[in-house]
């Protein structure tokens, strides 16, 4: 019994570490935890100066359309399977645009994970350590090595892209109309802090007039970002924590561990004690889950 407790403490434990980041933000989140006032209004406020990881990749549309994306279905699920590597080879804008975004942060001192850069580390022995043993599909991988805090998803569209990489849609004048999103997404939730997009762009390059649209629109989406991130240090970031006991196990959380409580009201009390002011909610509480 003492095994099995041990082994659900320390999952809990790490699987709460590793949702609430377990980057640079870290020394600013357990400073914030003692005297808040003292530091949200001292000389120099860390909150604000503080600034999330950034990480862009190509979104799932702009995979599609360059053939760079695709289901399979595997024990009675649907996977879905990103090459990135294969997007990189085909896509000779990519590479411009995505530099361009990351100019415009690394301008104001955001820390950056480069896309490229860490798609090589995914080929270390290092990087397949770490799925100890788990599927994880390539942008799980990508997302493990780098822990961004907010990734940035691009997908840009041409009206004939998605019939050839090489063609474009042409008005009379000669020039393209180009359409594009750049989604801000909190890597450890999804969720959707801030939005760009442009349709019907005019212009004789698309990379050109994509970077164009990028600059003039960075710095309220960049604002939108770094008021998100600066309440996750003050207020805490929603996750999800899923505890389930492993088919073929003897114990349920519902039974009492040493020290006389049962497991679920073990990990409840840890969650009490690990959440902002105490804040969380339970959506299932069984004997193999909570």
């Amino acid at each position: 019994m003492r095994k099995h407790y041990l082994i659900m403490a320390v999952a809990a434990f790490a699987m709460l570490v590793t949702a609430c980041g377990g980057n640079k933000s870290g020394n600013l989140a357990e400073g914030a935890a003692g005297d808040m006032e003292a530091y949200v209004n001292g000389a120099v406020n860390a909150i604000e100066q503080a600034r999330p990881t950034i990480m862009v990749i190509p979104g799932d549309q702009v995979l599609q359309n360059f053939r760079c994306l695709r289901t399979e279905r595997a024990n009675g699920r649907e996977y879905i399977i990103r090459d990135y590597n294969n997007y990189l080879l085909k896509d000779d804008r990519a590479k411009r645009i995505i530099s361009t975004i990351q100019d415009e942060f690394n301008a104001l001192d955001f820390p950056l994970n480069d896309f490229e850069q860490t798609l090589k580390q995914l080929d270390t022995q290092e990087a397949t350590d770490m799925a100890d043993g788990f599927e994880k599909d390539a942008k799980t991988q990508l997302l493990t090595v780098a822990q961004p805090d907010i990734i940035l998803e691009l997908s840009y569209d041409t009206s004939r892209d998605r019939i050839s990489m090489t063609s474009h849609n042409y008005n009379q004048r000669g020039e393209k109309n180009v359409s594009f999103t750049l989604n801000a997404l909190d890597a450890y939730n999804n969720k959707v802090v801030a939005t760009m997009t442009s349709s019907n762009l005019k212009g004789e390059s698309t990379t050109e007039t994509i970077q164009e649209s990028i600059k003039e629109q960075m710095p309220k989406f960049q604002q939108d970002i770094q008021k998100y991130f600066s309440d996750i240090l003050t207020r805490g970031r929603d996750i999800t924590v899923r505890i389930a006991v492993a088919n073929g196990c003897n114990v349920k959380l519902t039974d009492e561990s040493i020290e006389g409580d049962t497991y679920a009201d073990w990990i409840i009390d840890y969650m009490k004690t690990h959440t902002v002011k105490g804040a969380y909610k339970r959506q299932r509480n069984t004997n193999s889950e909570l």
